[in-house]
């Protein structure tokens, strides 16, 4: 899945415009099942995790950019940047 790959890399990721920390990271591999955690990530206020299942729905839509089937964006980040 691309989005694995994708998120490999990632020091932040971006949800819905929100920047988290990313905490966690699995690596791909055969054994994983649907309902493992394959991505955490933590702001100041909250936090986020990506179930395989749900990385699995996910749909390419920009470069290190995906939707999830809940319809939430991801932006995979290598480096924060404030503007």
């Amino acid at each position: 899945m691309d989005i694995l790959q994708a998120m490999q890399d990632a020091k932040f990721v971006q949800v819905n415009g929100h920047m988290f920390v990313t905490g966690y990271l699995c690596l791909p591999d055969e054994s994983l099942v649907d309902d493992d955690i394959v991505l955490e990530a933590t702001s100041d206020d909250s936090e986020f995790e990506m179930t395989l299942n749900e990385a699995r729905d996910a749909n390419q839509i920009g470069p290190g950019v995906y939707r999830l089937k809940s319809g939430a964006v991801l932006c995979f980040l290598n480096s924060a940047t404030i503007h």
